[in-house]
């Protein structure tokens, strides 16, 4: 038994204890924990038309990615997990030693997890427009079992001959690419993220045994920023920044590591575009900093006398009035002169048939 010294069981009783409140037990939420946390998934509500629609095949790891970010914000997480008992140690499913299958999962509360499954499995119906997809969907359309469906989704499309497409197709793409040869008319730093975006979904298709290393995506960054002039030699800088404070060989650059000097790199050059696009609102600004007044503004200061303004307005609609008076009387002389010019051919064919 643990034994409290008196002058802790006096300062409990006199400050902390309350007598009109109930004592929680050690490990348990408050009331107020417990209050947020329903109001916060009552606020919550599952909307199947935020999943993305699975139409093409070469879109499974965008519409795979959208999916379980969606069903997580949703607080179904346990609806895309493996059907199975998976074995934390191994990552591999668990078999029964008796029959030699593998040991399905057993929800705690059987009541919400059917009507999460029955949820996810009508979401699901909805977004899968591929054939392959559908065809999964419909062997388990007896069961509803919405886990079944999202494991042999993923378990099809990661090993999929059009995964495998669209994962050489993004490899020659960043293989080949070079920014200077690409027409790229953004900023500089946008290409560098989308390069790293091509990667980084490269790498998602691809089996652990056919990723490409980290040297090699270093390697495809610096052959894409040939010819860029203030991009090219940033690789070669940092190597050499490097062996001048003493690293020893051989030390690797991460992928990560370059995509960011690469950015820090390209922030002058993208600020120099912007201002020399925007040279006018640049000098007006700078004007707006300095307090400084433009000679439109200085002669805006000198007052103008009314009347005058509305003569020199009156003069000018005049001879707006008057000179269009004069062009639509010339019109009407130089369409009778065309009128009569015809009626004058007219009449000499006429004269000359009758003589003949």
């Amino acid at each position: 038994m643990h034994l409290f010294p008196v002058k802790l069981y006096n300062h409990f009783c006199t400050s902390l204890y309350r007598h009109d409140e109930k004592i929680i037990p050690w490990q348990v939420e408050l009331p107020s924990q417990v209050n947020t946390n329903v109001s916060f998934l009552k606020s919550v509500k599952p909307n199947s038309k935020e999943c993305k629609i699975f139409q093409d095949d070469k879109s499974w790891l965008p519409f795979r990615e959208s999916t379980e970010t969606t069903v997580m914000s949703h607080d179904l997480l346990t609806m895309i997990l493996p059907p199975f008992v998976t074995d934390p140690d191994a990552g591999e499913f668990v078999l029964d030693p008796i029959t030699g299958e593998k040991v399905p999962c057993v929800p705690d509360d059987h009541e919400l997890d059917e009507m999460q499954r029955t949820w996810f499995f009508k979401a699901l119906v909805d977004i899968c427009q591929t054939p392959v997809a559908k065809k999964i969907v419909s062997q388990n359309c007896e069961s509803m079992d919405a886990r079944m469906v999202w494991h042999e989704l993923c378990k099809h499309y990661q090993n999929s001959m059009s995964s495998k497409m669209r994962s050489q197709k993004l490899l020659q793409h960043a293989h080949t690419h070079q920014l200077i040869n690409s027409g790229h008319r953004g900023a500089n730093q946008s290409h560098i993220t989308n390069f790293s975006e091509t990667i980084r979904q490269c790498q998602a298709l691809q089996t652990d045994k056919n990723k490409l290393s980290d040297q090699m995506c270093v390697d495809f960054l610096n052959n894409s920023m040939r010819g860029t002039i203030h991009l090219e030699g940033v690789l070669d800088t940092y190597c050499t920044a490097r062996k001048a404070a003493g690293v020893p060989d051989p030390f690797n650059v991460t992928f990560e590591e370059h995509v960011e000097r690469l950015i820090q790199a390209a922030q002058p050059h993208n600020a120099s575009l912007r201002q020399s696009r925007n040279g006018g609102g640049q000098r007006a600004s700078f004007h707006l900093i300095l307090g400084g007044e433009s000679d439109e503004e200085d002669d805006s200061d000198d007052e103008e006398d009314p009347q005058v303004a509305l003569e020199v307005h009156t003069s000018d609609w005049d001879r707006k009035s008057s000179g269009r008076k004069e062009q639509n009387g010339d019109d009407r002389f130089y369409k009778k002169l065309h009128y009569a010019g015809k009626r004058l051919n007219a009449s000499q064919c006429h004269l000359h048939n009758c003589s003949t």
